[in-house]
């Protein structure tokens, strides 16, 4: 293999220059789990790519082995590359890591380990400074000069990373000589520690007993760690160590650690105190659904943002180039099962920042997929709040959002709120529902005043309300903007409660956005909108907005001067809060890219995706305020 197992080098070469040749593609599409779905990230990055990593600001930044780094931004490929270094790229060397310091934001350091093009050949770790999208003239900093190399051409790693320490980690091969990766006399075959600068930290494990150079040193007995991963938010390390003829090796990355390399491989035949055992190995032989000659990737599922369903947090995605699968290991268990297959010659995964799983593929001139999980949508809404009269009704607006009619029906609750313990509850909703243009669709004061037919698809549905004197309403309705208005009969006041649900879920449409505006109190009686997230097993993405100030320019005069917003799971727990929208920079900026800025700076807003569930927005006035808000549930591409 022409980047990590010399044991394959001249095959892959061949087949390569002999795919080269014929001018055919590859298919790139993956054979994926039900409920995911891929696509290609950016056009073909060209070359041989080696390795990839997203840069704080979202970029993702692709290695070529060739010396190019070429960046996609928004989902497109640039056309110049951040940089062009002059490397040497036989066999497996050239350009094979890149990684962002901790502070890219302020010092925009970005950080490469290649392979030098000129005598004698060693591979190096250098910084670059970004300025925008390319790398400043002039800018490379040579922070760390790595052993020379022999003629062997395979086995020189490239992963580096930083940890949650704020040290660079790096990894390098054993140069195709085994014996390099069990002596503290040179820094091949092992896991090195340097400070940001290229200095080498005194806590090192190694310090005090190797020299010089060789006191980077932070683990040995590797063959030829070519990916590794850190954990975010534990900061534990797994060491992918490609294998000789035989297994392949996930290692827990611990300070001081010999993985036994070459007296071992894979679980030491003979227990070896000195030695630490994988935590997981597969074969070279045997079923080629997991087995394989050269394991790639390296990736734990720890989002910021939740794309995946929740079975595979904490879980860690490898690979293998050979046979072009992606599995999961479970820390918990010391499993791993499978979760794609059919990728033209995998070398790298990561978790984007969007929650998604991205993999890059040489095959096919070099590609990046993004696998996302289908994401889901709401199904049933609903908003409960104080019913008042004249404008301090209730009113619930939704969008049925697609190409078809979509079947809902329309709960106006009140008298049966009180077994569930609210105080003051309506007496007697009388529910309407209304167009775009404000024009009355249908109204319901007892739900049995319903027709026949309709009474029987409310009782079908298992949505007949408790209470005679509640409302209901079934439809049918084309795509667009509703409005649902609950009011008291002869002018009656109390806590009221609207539901929308979705009772036709496998047309083209969804129920996209919901708002309800109402007059919002204290205690029990704050503004409450509630959605349940399904149909799909991904996460969904939404905007919730709490509004009060600017409802003056519609023509309220007594609106909620200062909101604050409140999103909760189905079990009470906060899950997001805001006061004023631009309050967290990023919260604001993703709130922006969604088109959704409150129009006041005192209006709260939140930007998140959530997992199949149910879910409260709740809107109240800051310091025990009250007036007449809004709480709205965008949901957002």
């Amino acid at each position: 293999m022409s980047i990590i197992s010399g044991r394959f080098h001249l095959s892959f070469v061949c087949a390569v220059a002999a795919f080269v040749g014929t001018g055919l593609s590859l298919a790139g599409a993956a054979t994926l789990p039900a409920g995911f779905t891929e696509s290609q990230f950016g056009s073909n990055v060209g070359g041989a790519p080696t390795a990839m990593a997203f840069a704080p600001d979202g970029r993702l930044f692709v290695c070529l082995q060739g010396g190019q780094l070429r960046v996609i931004k928004n989902g497109a490929l640039l056309a110049t590359p951040f940089v062009s270094l002059s490397v040497n790229s036989s066999g497996e060397r050239g350009l094979l890591g890149v990684t962002f310091d901790p502070n890219f934001s302020t010092n925009q350091f970005v950080y490469v380990y290649y392979t030098t093009s000129t005598s004698p050949v060693h591979n190096r770790i250098s910084r670059f400074t970004a300025n925008g999208d390319v790398a400043a003239a002039g800018s490379e900093t040579v922070l760390v000069d790595l052993d020379n190399l022999t003629s062997a051409t395979n086995h020189n790693g490239g992963a580096i990373h930083f940890g949650p320490d704020g040290k660079l980690y790096a990894a390098v091969g054993e140069n195709a000589t085994p014996s390099n990766a069990q002596t503290l006399s040179n820094r091949l075959g092992k896991i090195l520690r340097y400070n940001a600068d290229g200095s080498i930290p005194s806590d090192n494990p190694f310090f005090n007993t190797a020299t010089g150079a060789n006191r980077a040193i932070w683990a040995l007995g590797l063959r030829n760690p070519f990916t590794f991963g850190f954990q975010p938010g534990t900061g534990r390390l797994f060491v992918n160590d490609v294998g000789a003829g035989t297994w392949e090796e996930i290692n827990d990355g611990i300070a001081g650690s010999n993985y036994g390399w070459p007296t071992c491989e894979g679980n030491c035949a003979t227990p070896n105190p000195n030695f630490r055992n994988p935590l997981f190995q597969y074969g070279h032989t045997g079923d080629a659904a997991t087995t394989g000659c050269a394991i790639v990737g390296g990736a734990f599922y720890n989002p910021a943002v939740n794309q995946f369903p929740a079975s595979f947090i904490g879980k860690y995605f490898f690979g293998d180039l050979c046979n072009g699968w992606i599995r999961v290991f479970d820390p918990a268990t010391g499993t791993a099962s499978p979760f794609a297959s059919g990728v033209s010659t995998l070398v790298d995964l990561h978790v984007g920042p969007d929650g998604c799983l991205y993999y890059l593929a040489r095959g096919n001139g070099g590609q990046v997929f993004r696998v996302s999980a289908v994401a889901s949508q709401p199904l049933n809404i609903s908003v409960r709040s104080s019913v008042g009269t004249g404008n301090n009704v209730m009113i619930s607006g939704f969008i049925n959002s697609g190409t078809a009619a979509k079947k809902v029906i329309v709960r106006g609750l009140g008298p049966s709120l009180s077994g569930a313990g609210v105080t003051g509850a309506l007496a007697d909703p009388v529910l309407e529902l209304r167009a775009a243009d404000g024009s009355l669709i249908a109204s319901n004061d007892n739900w049995r005043q319903n027709s026949a037919p309709n009474q029987l698809e409310i009782t079908n549905n298992q949505l007949a309300p408790t209470n005679d004197l509640e409302s209901a309403i079934v439809a049918t309705l084309q795509p667009g903007s509703y409005t649902a208005v609950i009011r008291g009969q002869n002018n009656g006041t109390g806590v009221g409660l609207v539901e929308v649900y979705d009772v036709d879920q496998t047309t083209q449409s969804r129920l996209a956005n919901i708002s309800g505006r109402a007059f919002v109190q204290t205690g029990s009686n704050v503004l409450i909108g509630g959605f349940i997230v399904g149909n799909n097993i991904g996460a969904a993405k939404i905007v919730a907005r709490g509004i009060g100030p600017s409802l003056v320019s519609s023509g309220i005069t007594n609106p909620l001067l200062d909101p604050t917003l409140e999103l909760r799971d189905n079990n009470g727990a906060l899950v997001i809060g805001n006061d004023n929208w631009q309050d967290d920079s990023n919260q604001a900026a993703q709130i922006r890219a969604a088109g959704l800025p409150p129009a006041n700076a005192l209006e709260a807003a939140v930007a998140t995706s959530l997992l199949p569930g149910s879910y409260t927005a709740i809107v109240a006035g800051k310091n025990a305020t009250t007036g007449v808000g809004v709480v709205e549930i965008y949901n957002v591409p």
